[in-house]
């Protein structure tokens, strides 16, 4: 289920980044979410109805509370993140998400810094380090001439890490901070049902009113002027990012966090795979950026097993 929820997460990016090119990644998100909540919310009424208003307040509460974490602002700065720099410089840095968990941990849980932890931190930090520089180099500036003969560059280090450079790790650092501290809240909201489907229906469909209220008269705007092919890959890939969702409140219920994290922290490295085979046209693939992933999962994995112990 580990597996599924990282193929998930994978196919669902790839997807939804060749439809992102042409669609606002607010409203993007909001389509991502209807798709997901659609498909769960009928399996939830079809065949657990008699379960979805009979939970205690307070297990609404945390569903609303991690909905409305989880999906406008977690989600929304991966899209964004997705649409400005791409499948293969987003993923990496979104996926530091247990640095954030060892961090709050340590400072503000008094938990121990153990050995495990500060090397998946040095590993984490540097494939981040490999991935941005990799990107940052491929955006050199052009050569122009100059009156001595000569060229210069047209731009300088300042220029290139104007936005939308900037913006965008931006949203994939602060998606990897939201993804941080969404286990604790997870763990609490799916814990009163115990109903994987009956919680991601009510956390999604708090994700879709709050951006509903977010974008209100730009929504139909945004959707007539974006291409329908494009709209349809945002919807697919929000769709299976959603089951995801799913599988992973399933994951947790049935194994270890020890076992599932390290499985999904995988995520990074069958999207770069994906983007390799399926979008050529938009992905530019580099060795610096395969090796920075691999970094950055490896010491993902490293920081998992080092909360855990």
């Amino acid at each position: 289920m580990a597996l599924g929820v990282s193929f998930c997460f994978a196919t669902g990016v790839v997807l939804a980044r060749v439809g992102l090119v042409n669609v606002p990644s607010s409203t993007g998100n909001l389509l991502s979410l209807l798709g997901g909540w659609l498909l769960i919310a009928t399996v939830a009424v079809a065949l657990y109805s008699h379960d979805l208003f009979t939970l205690p307040a307070a297990a609404y509460l945390w569903m609303a509370g991690a909905g409305a974490v989880n999906f406008p602002m977690g989600r929304f700065l991966s899209m964004t993140s997705l649409k400005l720099l791409g499948v293969a410089r987003a993923n990496p840095v979104t996926s530091t998400a247990p640095l954030v968990t060892a961090f709050v941990g340590v400072v503000f849980l008094d938990e121990n810094l153990t050995w495990p932890i500060a090397l998946g931190i040095l590993v984490t930090m540097s494939g981040v380090i490999m991935v941005v520089t990799a990107a940052l180099r491929e955006t050199r500036p052009r050569q122009v001439a100059v009156p001595s003969g000569g060229s210069a560059q047209a731009g300088s280090l300042r220029a290139r890490m104007q936005t939308p450079f900037r913006v965008g790790y931006a949203a994939a650092f602060g998606s990897a901070i939201v993804y941080g501290i969404m286990p604790a809240l997870s763990k609490q909201a799916v814990s009163y049902s115990a109903n994987l489907f009956i919680t991601a229906s009510f956390t999604l469909l708090t994700g879709i009113l709050i951006m509903t209220l977010f974008l209100g008269p730009r929504i139909p705007r945004d959707l007539r002027m974006s291409p329908l092919r494009s709209l349809a890959f945002v919807f697919a890939g929000g769709t299976i990012m959603s089951m995801g969702v799913l599988l992973s409140y399933g994951a947790v219920l049935r194994a270890p966090i020890i076992v599932v994290s390290p499985i999904i922290s995988s995520q990074p490295v069958i999207s770069l795979a994906l983007a390799h085979i399926f979008l050529q046209k938009l992905e530019r693939i580099t060795w610096p950026l395969v090796a920075g992933t691999l970094l950055v999962v490896g010491g993902v994995v490293g920081i998992t097993f080092g909360i855990e112990t």
